[in-house]
């Protein structure tokens, strides 16, 4: 069976989906619109405004399904439009009287400003079922897999924070493709028993024509004929709470590690036999060694630690620092590492201060300073 349903993750910072606005007030709905969907879908595939009528007929045939995964906080935002910005033809742009003509304010002769308030939905989260005609559905899923314009949710400044296309599949309606799909929590949440739990999570279908509507269905007119002017039909959305089971969390926890001291009990005992075992030497320049270097701050074994003299030992430590100590630590054992621990030891000779530089250079007298090649400074 061909897959009949298009999945849309919509979940970012700000959201906005408008279906009563007017003039300078922006409101938004508590769940994604048809006409913003649909918009979404058409952006996706490169349809400009004035060609959003033909492939409309065919994009309002399917019906939706909207999960309220994160429903959000509604707040308002303050916004200007207008005011002659720009240079040359741009300065142009403005707000239009009645006639047609750009405003203009009376006492100063700018270009006047409309001033707006908007309405938006923080941290919201949504899952959308467009069911219908799988050869359509199998179109749109291509197009928002690799989308020609980028896809934004309900306003350009609303950005997603997820991949939009969810996936496809084979479903008798919206209600069953939305229940079909796990909750993601942002943390795991599991009952006592251990066993993945359940949520009760509110959706908003759509009322196929032909039947007469539930008690309690909304009469929602955001069924767009075309883009670039206000021009919606109408159709019916049924609010209900579904049952769904909840799934792997969006960010699970970090695979913990067990810390353990790297100079606790013990350490005084294997920073001997460790010296010992490399007779007193720098395992990366043969000189005498007097510190032991820790490869492994969690599993502090005689095979994790290395003789070092207190020059090649300041440069690794500093290189580790300097490239997020906790994951990438240097071994100076290690011949692939060896061109980096020279630069940083000629580092430290030519910009220590003052008061270190005569230890220093007298480690790399010690040493023999022609140990180090000259080109590898950077």
């Amino acid at each position: 069976m061909n897959d009949n349903t298009l999945f849309l993750c919509l979940a970012g910072p700000m959201q906005s989906w408008g279906t009563s606005s007017r003039f300078q007030l922006r409101r938004t709905d508590a769940y994604p619109s048809k006409s913003g969907v649909l918009g979404l879908l058409l952006c996706a595939k490169g349809v400009r405004r004035e060609d959003s009528a033909v492939e409309l007929g065919t994009l309002s045939s399917l019906t939706m399904g909207v999960r309220v995964d994160r429903p959000g906080i509604l707040d308002w935002d303050y916004h200007t439009a207008g005011g002659g910005h720009g240079n040359g033809p741009q300065r142009a742009i403005g707000i239009r009287s009645a006639d047609g003509k750009i405003k203009k304010t009376a006492s100063t002769g700018e270009y006047e400003t409309l001033l707006s308030r908007r309405q938006y939905l923080w941290d919201a989260s949504f899952l959308v079922a467009l069911h219908g005609d799988p050869a359509l559905i199998g179109e749109y899923a291509q197009w928002l897999d690799d989308p020609i314009w980028p896809v934004f949710l309900g306003r350009k400044c609303c950005v997603p924070a997820e991949p939009v296309f969810a996936g496809t599949g084979a479903f008798d309606s919206p209600l069953s493709a939305l229940v079909s799909v796990p909750w993601r929590p942002r943390t795991a949440m599991i009952d006592g028993d251990g066993h993945s739990a359940v949520c009760r999570l509110d959706c908003y279908i759509e009322h196929r024509s032909g039947s007469p509507p539930p008690d309690g269905a909304r009469l929602v007119h955001d069924v767009p004929r075309g883009f670039g002017y206000y021009n919606h039909a109408a159709r019916f959305v049924v609010r209900s709470t579904i049952t769904v089971p909840i799934g792997r969390p969006l960010h699970p926890p970090a695979a913990t590690r067990t810390w353990v001291d790297p100079y606790g009990p013990g350490w005084d005992e294997l920073r001997r036999k460790r010296l010992k075992f490399d007779h007193y030497c720098c395992v990366f320049c043969k000189s005498q060694a007097v510190e032991v270097h820790h490869l492994d701050y969690t599993d502090v074994r005689l095979e994790t630690v290395r003789s070092l003299c207190r020059l090649c030992h300041e440069a690794c430590t500093s290189l580790e620092y300097g490239k997020d100590m906790h994951h990438r630590r240097v071994d100076p054992a290690d011949p692939q590492q060896r061109p980096h621990i020279l630069r940083q030891i000629q580092r430290l000779l030519r910009n220590r201060r003052f008061s270190r530089r005569a230890e220093l250079l007298e480690a790399g007298r010690v040493q023999d300073i022609a140990f180090f090649d000259d080109t590898l400074v950077s």
